[in-house]
């Protein structure tokens, strides 16, 4: 009577991208910055373990690699006319490079066997269960890990949004790790009331908003992903055209924290920021201030909390421009001008658009991407900068594990 014998060996990628998933939650928790070099070093290992697997997988990513790079070039154009015009020119660097990284991963992930997807989807799995134990932990203890690591005392206040990093690659990551769950549904839901508990308990507002969204975007993309891909296109060509015209005024928000106290005070100092860029988009309309320019733009450091009437923001210390605006479509349109939002905007859109028209995998795959792809929106248009290089890594790691975690995603 014949055998059949399965492997249990996994290949030098599969290996990689496993211990990429498994480390990636609990490391945003501890070390967030080190998830950069976790993609660089994922990246190299990779390049190293086989070439011409990779390569192989890499070329029906070619429009992808080919906006990624025009975006780049524009970038590291723009230092020509940059107000930090060596930073700009560094900055630019540092984005193509990550490209370069996260591309070798997304390509490592699509030439995965299926037995391999399933092992690296149990690893990202692990891994964010791992992530979501530490913040809940973490929270439970009054941030003892926190406090032994860093050598902290009892008296030192460890604010919450020391783990804003970590919660946003938590909610990034259950994507992959819902995906390689779905023959388990009691653990998938286990994992998804975790982490919204983690977003919850942790005060981070723009994460859970990030993550519900992602959740009613995969209840419809499960039965209509079209409709999901076109609004998320939609919403971001509206808020790049509209945004720098339609953001309230000092004075409308002044009145808008005097009608509605409850706002905290972060979210009313955010749309002074919002007004602030807008203005400077005003005053270099077509190729803004140069990549990565926010940092310094004039009256960059006027402290609203001091300087404009009627405001009441505690303790001072709210600048006009923190360094980057909070929100991607206006950096686009403040440190790159008009194409260099169009540049970005057609990277984004193509993406999209694979997920929604011409994606490979089964449905329930599509619709963890697209998922995916809500939840990474609504973070970029409230938080972080967009060049910010953890945070692209972050993006292309979670997208890497999230093709790795399914079967035939092309």
């Amino acid at each position: 009577m014949a055998v059949a014998i399965v492997s249990t060996r996994m290949s030098a990628p599969a290996i990689i991208l496993a211990a990429a998933g498994l480390l990636a939650p609990p490391l945003a928790v501890v070390a967030p910055l080190g998830l950069a070099p976790l993609l660089s070093v994922a990246a190299v290992a990779l390049i190293v373990a086989a070439p011409r697997r990779l390569f192989a997988a890499v070329k029906p990513l070619w429009p992808l690699a080919a906006l990624w790079l025009a975006v780049a070039a524009f970038a590291l154009l723009s230092a020509t006319w940059s107000i930090l015009p060596r930073h700009s020119l560094a900055e630019g660097a540092r984005f193509l490079a990550i490209g370069v990284e996260g591309l070798i991963a997304l390509a490592a992930a699509r030439a995965l066997t299926a037995d391999e997807s399933r092992r690296v989807g149990a690893a990202v799995a692990i891994g964010a269960a791992l992530g979501a134990g530490l913040l809940l932990f973490e929270r439970a203890t009054g941030a003892a890990l926190a406090r032994w690591l860093h050598g902290l005392g009892s008296s030192v206040v460890v604010n919450e949004s020391r783990y804003d990093r970590g919660v946003t690659t938590l909610v990034l990551i259950f994507w992959p790790a819902l995906l390689a769950l779905r023959p388990r549904r009691t653990l998938q839901l286990a994992l998804a009331v975790a982490v919204a508990a983690c977003a919850l308990l942790m005060s981070s507002a723009a994460s859970l908003l990030a993550l519900v969204a992602g959740l009613v975007s995969f209840a419809i993309a499960s039965r209509t992903p079209r409709l999901v891909a076109g609004v998320l296109a939609a919403i971001l060509i509206a808020g790049a055209v509209l945004l720098p015209v339609a953001v309230p005024t000092y004075q409308t928000t002044v009145q808008i924290q005097h009608d509605a106290p409850w706002i905290k005070g972060s979210g009313i100092h955010r749309l002074l920021i919002w007004r602030f860029a807008a203005e400077r988009i005003a005053d270099r309309p077509l190729l803004g201030w140069g990549m990565d320019a926010s940092r310094d733009l004039p009256g960059g450091k006027r402290d609203f909390s001091t300087t404009l009437p009627g405001i009441v923001l505690n303790p001072p210390g709210h600048d006009a421009m923190p360094l980057h605006p909070h929100d991607t479509l206006l950096q686009w349109r403040v440190e790159l001008g008009i194409p260099g939002t169009i540049l970005c905007l057609a990277l984004v859109i193509w993406a999209l658009h694979r997920a929604g028209w011409r994606f490979g995998g089964g449905r329930e795959a599509q619709a963890a991407a697209l998922g995916w792809a809500a939840t990474v929106m609504v973070i970029a248009l409230l938080s972080f900068g967009i060049w910010q290089e953890w945070w692209l890594s972050v993006i292309w790691l979670t997208a890497s594990l999230l093709a790795a975690s399914a079967t035939d995603v092309t």
